[in-house]
């Protein structure tokens, strides 16, 4: 039988790339020792998501590193960092870019280049891709660009919408 330990006071200090930081604190009641420790790594991590994802990174979305100490009340523990994509804020993309914003827009890469078997997509060095697609029902463009397993510190994927030029 597992001896069941007192409540137990967890801080977690985070801070981000660009030099903000923070402090929270949770009681862990309930579990052993090393099942309250589980619970509070948990709680941290989703602690550092939170506040990241509450920050102001800009309408392209964004990929924050964050680090994050927790403490209970005997130790401080090894500092450990996490990555936070951040989604980009599609409608106001769409917006700035001319688009409509209320239009339910159904996505396709056919006819936008590429290859027979996946049209739209090109590589564009190592594990980077760019995608191509356009809106069937008002025509907007959207370019995708993702940057796979191989990107440097701090780049993300991104997003760009455009309308096309009426040439006919």
């Amino acid at each position: 039988m597992t001896k069941e330990r007192a409540e137990r006071q967890y801080q977690v200090t985070m801070r981000d790339e660009c030099g903000s930081s923070e402090t929270e604190t949770t009681t862990i009641d309930e579990g052993t020792e090393s099942e309250q420790d589980a619970a509070a790594e948990n709680w941290a991590r989703e602690a550092v998501e939170e506040w990241v994802r509450e920050g102001d990174w800009g309408e392209q979305g964004a990929r924050v590193r964050a680090w994050y100490t927790l403490e209970d009340d005997d130790s401080e523990w090894q500092e450990r960092s996490i990555e936070v994509d951040i989604e980009p804020d599609h409608e106001a993309l769409i917006s700035a870019a001319g688009g409509d914003t209320e239009c339910e827009h159904e996505w396709t890469s056919e006819g936008e280049g590429g290859c027979d078997e996946n049209p739209g997509v090109w590589s564009v060095g190592g594990t980077a891709l760019v995608i191509k697609e356009h809106c069937t029902l008002c025509g907007l463009h959207r370019t995708h660009r993702i940057t796979g397993s191989q990107c440097n510190p701090g780049e993300c994927d991104t997003v760009e919408y455009s309308v096309p030029d009426d040439t006919d």
